[in-house]
């Protein structure tokens, strides 16, 4: 797996440890939107697996966590190896 897509998973992975989208700065949410358009091409998901529900937790349809249960459960499912000390560092 390319180094950029799991840096990307593992940004995705470490933002969404929030409760709520607006518990991000703007900074954050940038790069969390960026970082989402990394994991969606670099694992090929669908729309529906990746920008819409990126769209779903900013809008607060979805929760955060269930967010990122998603998200973890896509990146299991691709086999990527993630390191947990990079997705627990503070931001």
């Amino acid at each position: 797996m390319n180094d950029f897509v799991i840096h990307a998973c593992e940004q995705v992975l470490r933002f969404t440890q929030v409760d709520k989208w607006d518990d991000l700065s703007e900074e954050r949410k940038i790069q969390l939107g960026f970082n989402m358009g990394v994991v969606a091409l670099g694992l090929n998901l669908t729309k529906a697996d990746g920008f819409q529900a990126l769209t779903n937790a900013r809008s607060g349809l979805v929760p955060m966590q269930e967010f990122r249960e998603h998200l973890k459960s896509l990146i299991i499912s691709h086999k990527v190896r993630v390191d947990d000390v990079n997705i627990t560092k503070p931001f």
